[in-house]
């Protein structure tokens, strides 16, 4: 039986399995869906009426159910309705209210429904993953990646941006470090080591992208570890770029919610690709 623990992090997996395919719906057909994937998951209390026995057109025993199961089935149902992901399915006619018993899933929704990267609300599970795809975590990018999700899990979008951003320097500070230690020509060691110890971000961004684009271009480094590199690398910036200008310059515009999670949900990837550059990049000095 899997544990009950219950929690609205806990169930959305569940949940996004469960509405994949859906495009239209009531909340019987929500929670039919729901229940099933949580059947299939042996989650403790969750049963089928026997076949045979009087169910009212019911298919799983509702009422065995715990209560606080019961309640999280209809606070995600509402979760999914807060973030817009449904919406109260269009009136037949303009003078009408829209039906409030059939519910759409909007095109913010599609998409979220059919991801398949880690649920920012759900830390446990992103940590797991992120912790996975980078063995050797470093504890300042993780600490920083923890405060994120706990900020986007309360709506604080801007401080979420913050911590990502934070959380992505860091990681560029460690790549450029170890291209450094792979450059051949001192001169362009001296360069970037005064770009590193003066912070100077943009330059310094460039700076690494550039002599990793060319060391690629030149075959120095192994195409398996440096596939997408630029790619990833852009990931990174972008998230030290909301994080540094959006999020913390009073003069822009609001960071939303979906670019926050946009971030979230591609730096398992980005920082795993850098990692596996620097790791190359540390064990292969004078290499490039």
């Amino acid at each position: 039986m899997a544990q009950n623990t219950f929690t609205l992090a806990w169930i959305l997996p569940y949940v996004r399995q469960a509405l994949k395919q859906t495009i239209n719906f009531e909340f019987r057909t929500y929670a039919n869906a729901l229940f099933a994937q949580l059947e299939k998951a042996q989650v403790d209390g969750v049963f089928r009426f026997q076949p045979g026995a009087y169910s009212g057109g019911q298919i799983y025993r509702y009422e065995a159910m715990p209560s606080e199961l019961r309640a999280l089935v209809s606070e995600a149902f509402f979760h999914l309705f807060h973030k817009g992901y449904i919406a109260p399915a269009a009136p037949d006619s303009a003078l009408n209210p829209p039906h409030l018993h059939m519910f759409n899933v909007t095109q913010r929704g599609r998409a979220w429904f059919q991801g398949k990267e880690p649920l920012p609300e759900d830390a446990e599970q992103y940590m797991k993953f992120l912790r996975g795809r980078v063995a050797a975590l470093d504890p300042i990018i993780e600490q920083y990646v923890i405060e994120a999700l706990t900020a986007f899990d309360r709506d604080a979008y801007f401080a979420s941006a913050v911590m990502l951003g934070a959380a992505s320097e860091k990681e560029l500070y460690l790549l450029a470090e170890a291209v450094v230690l792979a450059l051949k020509d001192p001169k362009k060691q001296i360069k970037l080591k005064g770009l590193l110890d003066r912070r100077k971000l943009l330059e310094l961004f460039e700076t690494v992208r550039d002599t990793i684009d060319q060391a690629v271009a030149a075959k120095l480094i192994p195409y398996t570890d440096s596939e997408g590199s630029t790619t990833h690398l852009m990931s990174l910036y972008e998230a030290i770029r909301v994080q540094r200008n959006d999020a913390v310059h009073p003069m822009n515009a609001v960071v939303s919610e979906d670019s926050v999670r946009l971030l979230l949900q591609s730096f398992p990837y980005a920082l795993s690709k850098s990692e596996e550059l620097r790791v190359w990049l540390a064990a292969n000095p004078g290499s490039i």
